[in-house]
């Protein structure tokens, strides 16, 4: 904010820019003064444009456009249909919305203009109205306030990452910077960035389906989503746009791949695609010794063959279909949601590690509604090192295809897991009419109503009654 700034009391802002920096992004700060940060974007973060000279070559002019915009109402701020960025993200330090401030809020101007420059909005989290100290001792994390300002409204706007960076602490008299979070978001934001620039042939891929209760008939479900028809779409849709991918036959053929396999050998619901021995495990997972005082010495008794935990999923190219593993207490699954402590077990932490440390994804896709990753232990909003889906999903880039139709763990999702929702639409829900022998009946009931002649009615009477004795209704 403008205040911190010209007071000098920017430290939390010094460290988050220095963080970035060191992972070799270049840092465009920008001061908003008014409460519509489209002004300062339109300024700052549109470079040269692209425009036909008088021979139809490309020749680059400045976009002056936002000049002119300044004093037009809300509603009416357009770019240039040629502005071109000059930036890969946006990254708000003060919260509120993007168009607003916090006296209002037009989403609507903001999706609009987000959706034209075509750049995705990050709101990092400040604690201006809680201590350091608070945040770090609170099982909720962000207190009502903060959860607002700084992660309810941005949400609106579409923002996502909501990372807690910096803030005042009980005996501060200036904002400081959170060194471990500074970091982690800004590797975050260079893996989001690899996204735009690294060629796609070269980008690995980790789509995640579930599977809950544990068994064979429940991989691959998610609420309202046919999920591996969906999900041999989308491995035809990334071959068609230059990523490297083996697509299956099939969807059926996908399914048989998974489910099928060596999984047998292995006593695994599905196909084994790497053996993580317990010596990796613990070498490359930081926090294997406290998973170890909830369940036990690794490999543990989940997903786990000998002394190895087992990686369920097959490897297609540059991307790989791994099944989540289960919550592990599958009688009581709440056990573990609502547990102040606890921890997932290793298998599941396996997979996470396997998927950022071995495959070396460059981002996760979580296929369907939904998982177990967001509603691991910890924080409800506002998310420290501490928290288990801060943990596993690292510094991976998240994006969640998620129902449209359940915005609230939705929500859980985008705060717990730092999920980008891609969302489907519900099945359409019309009348399922009646089948078979129901439908037979029905005949026989309208043509019994029908009809005025008693030989053909005691006919068919008889016949009604055959029919509804053949379906078990009750007769007298």
């Amino acid at each position: 904010m403008r205040t911190n700034v010209v007071s000098s009391t920017r430290g939390h802002y010094d460290g988050l820019i220095r963080a970035v920096e060191r992972e070799g992004l270049a840092v465009l700060p920008v001061i908003s003064t008014f409460m519509d940060n489209r002004d300062a974007c339109a300024r700052f973060f549109i470079g040269e444009q692209q425009k036909p000279n008088s021979k139809g070559e490309g020749c680059k002019v400045k976009d002056e456009s936002h000049a002119q915009q300044r004093s037009l109402p809300s509603s009416s701020f357009r770019l240039h249909p040629s502005a071109l960025p000059r930036v890969s993200q946006i990254v708000s330090l003060t919260g509120f919305s993007f168009v607003g401030g916090p006296a209002m809020n037009d989403s609507e101007a903001a999706v609009e203009f987000l959706r034209e420059l075509n750049v995705p909005l990050r709101s990092a989290v400040s604690l201006d109205v809680q201590t350091v100290e608070a945040w770090r001792d609170s099982w909720t994390g962000l207190n009502p306030v903060q959860a607002g300002m700084q992660v309810a409204i941005p949400e609106i706007d579409g923002a996502t990452e909501p990372f807690v960076y910096g803030g005042m602490t009980a005996e501060g008299v200036e904002p400081v910077a959170l060194e471990e979070r500074c970091r982690r978001l800004a590797r975050r934001l260079r893996r989001w960035n690899r996204l735009q620039t690294a060629e796609r042939n070269e980008i690995k891929l980790a789509l995640v389906v579930f599977c809950f209760p544990p068994n064979k008939g429940n991989i691959g479900t998610a609420a309202d989503l046919d999920v591996f028809p969906s999900v041999h779409e989308i491995l035809k849709r990334l071959s068609a746009e230059g990523y490297t991918v083996e697509v299956p036959s099939d969807a059926e053929r996908l399914r048989e791949m998974i489910l099928g396999g060596n999984s047998e050998r292995f006593g695994a619901v599905a196909n084994v695609a790497y053996r993580m021995s317990v010596e990796e495990y613990l070498r490359l997972c930081p926090y294997a010794s406290e998973i170890e005082s909830e369940w036990g010495a690794a490999p543990g008794r989940i997903n786990s063959f000998g002394r190895e935990l087992l990686i369920q999923g097959v490897r297609l190219g540059n991307v790989f279909v791994a099944v989540q593993p289960t919550f592990g207490y599958e009688g009581d699954p709440m056990r573990l949601l609502m547990s102040r402590g606890g921890a997932p077990h290793h298998g599941f932490a396996a997979l996470y590690t396997y998927l950022e440390k071995i495959f070396l994804a460059d981002a996760v896709v979580h296929t369907g509604t939904h998982g177990a990753l967001e509603f691991m232990p910890g924080k409800q909003v506002g998310l420290s090192g501490e928290c288990w889906p801060d943990r596993l999903i690292g510094e991976l880039p998240h994006v969640y295809i998620y129902s449209v139709n359940n915005p609230s763990e939705g929500s859980i999702a985008r705060r717990r897991a730092y999920a980008g929702l891609v969302s489907y639409l519900t099945p359409p829900v019309e009348d399922a009419g009646l089948y078979r022998d129901l439908a037979s009946l029905k005949e026989l009931l309208l043509a019994y109503r029908q009809t005025a002649d008693a030989q053909e009615r005691e006919q068919l009477y008889t016949a009604i009654e055959e029919k509804a004795a053949a379906l078990h209704f009750a007769t007298e």
